[in-house]
């Protein structure tokens, strides 16, 4: 009786701590990967609302609502890929510039069935954003951002491959109030990989 309390207390501690922190799924990679080529500030409550592009990673909810979501842009993907994963990539601690706050980082990423031609808002983003609920994947970035974790690459989900893939970012639960930030560059930031 002594050895089954034991046992059920050792799954329940490793139970807890594999739900405490973030999971890596390590992969063999013989493929080609691309960094995205630009991030658009979309805003659901002010939906006409059009910025320039940036560089990092950004999403943002707070009062029970989403407030800042992203569109990321991957060009140059050749007609012949196959097996197309979105992912992303932290460097060392020292070499990266991200932050998650609020108690959640987990998000959820999307593709686009297209883009707008003109100013990119979240007006103009809504009629490619439909018919993809079911492609829809969650990278979760909480805990990723404590300087604990070493350099580390995360696979998000697969999507289908085109010469231009676009992608909504915004966090999965717009009732917590929270942010991620992610710097991106060679070492950080969002990638698309692909086979060919």
């Amino acid at each position: 009786m002594v050895r089954l309390a034991q046992t059920l207390f050792s799954l329940l501690s490793l139970s807890a701590l594999a739900a405490a922190g973030p999971i890596h799924y390590p992969r063999a990679d013989n493929s080609t990967k691309i960094r995205t080529s630009e991030m658009h500030y979309i805003y659901p409550n002010a939906p006409t609302l059009s910025k320039p592009t940036t560089s990092a990673l950004y999403v943002e909810a707070y009062s029970n609502k989403s407030q800042v979501e992203q569109v990321a842009i991957f060009r140059g993907i050749p007609a012949n890929a196959k097996s197309c994963t979105v992912g992303w990539s932290q460097a060392d601690k020292n070499d990266r510039v991200f932050i998650v706050k609020g108690d959640s980082g987990h998000t959820t990423m999307r593709p686009l069935i297209g883009f707008p031609s003109g100013e990119v808002s979240y007006e103009s983003v809504a009629p490619f954003d439909r018919d993809n609920e079911d492609q829809q994947f969650g990278p979760d970035f909480t805990f990723w951002d404590d300087a604990s974790y070493a350099a580390t690459e995360h696979v998000g989900g697969g999507v289908k491959c085109s010469s231009e893939v676009y992608i909504k970012v915004l966090l999965r639960d717009p009732t917590v109030q929270a942010s991620v930030f992610l710097e991106q560059d060679s070492k950080n930031g969002l990638w698309l990989s692909y086979t060919t």
